[in-house]
């Protein structure tokens, strides 16, 4: 049985070989830059309207073979320069040379829009960058575009900060891992004491975010803080009053899957303003004048 096989097979092989093959060409050449001369090291060049095509290599050159007799537009491409076209004609085991040089050009895209909320941040960001240790700091913008319920939430939303929950509600915090009695809280410069019969941790989960003006969050202990502030210091500056009349409602609500009830919702009135034609406030500001520095 292998006899007739091989006779097929050889009487195939001589049938192909019998038959007209049709024409083939080849293209190569070299790509170089029309100001310095210099090789374009991958640029494409391809024939259109084929799958025909080729790179250049280190040296800048490139070949393209087999390529069916007929008549061809070549397109060479490069980013950063402009694409040329030439037409050529491929003819029967004809090697056709042709050099490239390509113009630079400018890319232009489509303009593009980015926008941001920094605006809020810009004083915290600064305040970031000009410290002389490790700080992060909130502004009040900030804690608005997140509903927490009260400032352990808020705080916890830091990098390096852990929280403590009672009933489900965060209540403490927890600096690089250390526990909250080596935490150091101040509002407005000024130590809060521990709220714990048995420890010297903080119950945050007193403060309300939505009363803050920004968070101001220390990793790193420094000279002017107590020994107890070995994990860090969290010092929470409060709202002054506006400038002008400023009111703000705030209704929170939402349905409890487990308990099946609509009844859980936050409702909060803030109102400010400045009374007495900032008497007040120009009082405090001379007597900070007369303190001895």
């Amino acid at each position: 049985m292998k006899v007739p096989r091989l006779l097929k097979a050889i009487i195939l092989l001589l049938i192909l070989i019998s038959l007209p093959v049709k024409g083939q060409g080849t293209l190569f050449g070299e790509i170089t830059d029309s100001l310095t001369g210099n090789s374009l090291i991958g640029a494409n060049v391809f024939l259109v309207g084929t799958a025909i095509g080729s790179a250049t290599n280190i040296d800048g050159e490139y070949s393209i073979s087999n390529i069916p007799e007929g008549n061809y537009t070549v397109r060479i491409s490069y980013i950063g320069y402009k694409n040329k076209e030439a037409e050529i004609q491929i003819i029967n085991d004809i090697k056709i040379n042709i050099y490239f040089s390509l113009v630079p050009d400018v890319l232009e895209g489509e303009e593009v829009l980015v926008t941001g909320q920094v605006s809020g941040q810009i004083s915290a960001i600064n305040q970031q960058r000009t410290s002389n240790t490790i700080i992060n700091v909130i502004s009040e913008e900030k804690i608005k575009e997140l509903p927490d319920v009260n400032a352990a939430e808020s705080i916890g939303r830091l990098p390096g900060v852990s929280i403590l929950r009672s009933g489900g509600e965060a209540n403490k915090i927890i600096l690089r891992g250390l526990d909250a009695k080596f935490t150091n809280v101040t509002i407005n410069g000024i130590k809060i004491p521990p709220t714990d019969e048995t420890s010297r941790g903080v119950d945050l989960s007193m403060i309300s975010q939505s009363s803050l003006a920004g968070i101001e969050l220390y990793k790193a202990l420094t000279p002017d803080k107590d020994g107890d502030a070995l994990a860090g210091s969290v010092n929470l500056v409060t709202k002054k009053a506006p400038d002008k009349r400023n009111i703000k409602i705030n209704l929170k609500g939402g349905y409890n899957n487990l308990m099946q009830s609509v009844e859980q919702y936050d409702f909060s009135l803030h109102y400010g303003e400045r009374f007495f034609d900032n008497f007040l406030l120009d009082k405090m500001q001379r007597l900070a004048q007369l303190s001895p520095s």
